[in-house]
């Protein structure tokens, strides 16, 4: 498929107005292959899957989690699905800001379903990928943040707080230093950590969560709004 192709899909796809469904998609495949992956999950010591002390990751290791499979999969699909609703949100933007926030919201999907991609059996890659999804992340709902609260576009200036809730969490996961009981300074080394026993709650982990957590919400958020919005200008559904 030539490049002039793909943009022709997704000047249809923006004309439709069918980006909200995309957000719901990618925002609905990754929880609840989370939440299947998650119920089904035995670590190597036996244990249940908590996001007190377990990270995201851990739910796609091959070997470990008896659902991998399920979350591998989910990631990557509704990552993909959220790359075309980023795109779509950043025609909405219009002008050179949302072309540059649709680049930044490409970039970062893609980063993130590559994770799904490379599970942590393939740990260089898988962090490669992981590092670029949270810190392009962090850089996406900073940049929507501000878009949402100081540009000119039509858009409900509430969405920002979110947004700001998303750098909080991404901030966190990425800056706020370990405590010394847990010295751990690199996903790397965190993973290595894994197969210790593992404190009931795990700071790192929580962060990561939420971090994730809270993009999961923000684009809900965003696609519920192009929701609404669609309804209202399409009462009859055509």
């Amino acid at each position: 498929m030539t490049f002039h192709k793909i943009t022709s899909q997704l000047d249809l796809l923006h004309q439709r107005g069918w980006g909200w469904q995309l957000g719901l998609a990618g925002v609905g495949l990754i929880s609840l292959g989370s939440l299947a992956a998650g119920l089904a999950y035995r670590g190597k010591m036996g244990e249940a899957y908590s996001p007190l002390n377990h990270f995201v990751s851990e739910l796609g290791e091959v070997g470990v989690s008896e659902l991998a499979w399920v979350f591998n999969i989910g990631l990557f699909v509704g990552g993909l699905c959220l790359v075309c609703f980023l795109l779509h949100l950043g025609k909405l933007i219009g002008g050179w800001l949302g072309a540059l926030f649709g680049l930044a919201g490409l970039a970062c999907g893609i980063s993130g379903a590559m994770v799904g991609v490379f599970p942590m059996n393939n740990l260089s890659p898988h962090i490669f990928w992981a590092m670029n999804f949270f810190n392009l992340g962090l850089g996406l709902m900073v940049f929507f943040s501000l878009i949402a609260l100081f540009g000119r576009h039509n858009l409900p200036r509430w969405l920002a707080a979110p947004g700001v809730l998303g750098v909080a969490a991404f901030a966190a996961f990425l800056y706020t230093p370990a405590p010394a009981t847990e010295e751990i300074d690199t996903l790397a080394a965190a993973h290595a950590m894994m197969a210790a026993p593992r404190p009931a709650v795990w700071q790192m982990a929580v962060f990561e969560w939420a971090a994730v957590g809270s993009v999961l919400v923000w684009a809900a958020l965003v696609a519920g709004v192009l929701l609404a919005r669609t309804k209202r200008n399409n009462p009859d559904g055509s």
